[in-house]
């Protein structure tokens, strides 16, 4: 298996991070879990189309931010070590940094691939 493409980001603060630059499918399904974790519903709930998000613990969105920062965290100042660990005792701005970072990732928009198709470069039919 070939390494994967990563992406160096330096935080406010000066710190060096290193995250993979993309989610596997295998990754997107272990995140997306613990969203779906959260939820509670029955058989008849689901086979009806009908969920009610009133059950559902807030703190699932910490724990699904915190599942993607372990998937994609790489090293933190050049070490892997603890690297989740020694980021979330930095000031949250530091973490907040990064965290911007790993959003873009998880949450691409396509905005940002639109500008390549369609570039203008195609010439009429004569």
């Amino acid at each position: 298996m070939t390494e994967r493409e990563t992406k160096t980001i330096t935080t406010p603060g000066g710190h060096s991070v290193v995250l993979k630059a993309y989610l596997t499918g295998r990754e997107a399904n272990e995140l997306k879990s613990v969203m779906f974790s959260a939820l509670k519903m029955n058989m008849e709930d689901a086979q009806s189309g009908k969920v009610n998000i009133g059950d559902v613990p807030g703190t699932f969105l910490v724990d699904q931010e915190q599942k993607a920062m372990s998937l994609l965290l790489v090293s933190f100042d050049g070490s892997a070590e603890n690297a989740l660990e020694r980021l979330l005792d930095l000031p949250s701005a530091e973490y907040d940094a990064v965290k911007a970072e790993v959003d873009k990732i998880t949450n691409p928009t396509s905005r940002g691939n639109s500008a390549q198709s369609g570039s203008g470069t195609s010439a009429p039919a004569a």
